[in-house]
């Protein structure tokens, strides 16, 4: 069976096969799991531009209730926390170590980062 979508790799000698023996099949390599790419770079540049969001809506509802200092320091550590989740998603990206969650970040930290989105809100004509 050469055709179709091979989901499990198939024996090359059934005997091997049936003894229960890995080493049969020339395609297993015990240094295959060594050779994925990490995909934690990815995921921690997505959880940075969460992070991102999360710290500029704390800002906000500080600067709302009265919290002057709290509510710009926070709306400071967003812009800081933006950088990071660009650089970290590009890095993902380029090295293909989560790829896609390294675009999310870059699309959130762009497009959702606090001096972007003002500037965009003002262009428009909301603030």
């Amino acid at each position: 069976m050469s055709d179709g979508l091979h989901i499990f790799r198939e024996p090359t000698d059934p005997e091997a096969a049936s003894e229960g023996d890995a080493t049969a099949d020339p395609d297993t390599h015990p240094d295959e799991h060594a050779k994925r790419r990490p995909r934690w770079p990815g995921a921690f540049a997505g959880g940075i531009a969460i992070l991102m969001v999360l710290t500029w809506a704390f800002g906000l509802v500080a600067l709302t209730n009265g919290l002057f200092e709290a509510g710009v320091g926070l709306s400071i550590s967003a812009v800081l926390l933006s950088g990071i989740a660009v650089v970290g998603g590009a890095v993902a990206v380029i090295g293909n170590w989560g790829r896609g969650w390294g675009i999310a970040a870059i699309g959130v930290g762009v497009l959702l980062n606090p001096v972007v989105l003002t500037y965009i809100l003002g262009s428009v004509g909301v603030l």
